[in-house]
């Protein structure tokens, strides 16, 4: 385990109850993109994979989409991949 990773751990139990709170939320999100990730073929990883490039070269372009034409792009793009993926 990293090390810094494993202190940081260590030191939970000190802190406040809402902010153990806020740490157990923040990892359960983390373990649950883990298990989405290793459930996708790895077809699907080099597609979610060419997505983000997608997206960090258009940000680095700069564009005119807004949060939400984004937003309902790539969900869009995943509802298909999801259906692909059940009709197989």
């Amino acid at each position: 385990m990293n090390k810094r990773l494993e202190s940081l751990l260590e030191r939970i139990p000190t802190w406040p109850e809402e902010a153990q709170n806020d740490a157990v939320m923040v990892l359960s999100d983390i373990e649950e993109k883990i298990r989405f990730l290793r459930s996708l073929t790895p077809e699907e990883q080099a597609k979610l994979a060419a997505l983000r490039k997608d997206i960090n070269d258009a940000i680095e372009r700069g564009g005119s989409y807004t949060d939400e034409e984004v937003a309902a792009s790539i969900e869009a793009t995943l509802d298909a991949w999801e259906q692909k993926r059940k009709d197989a």
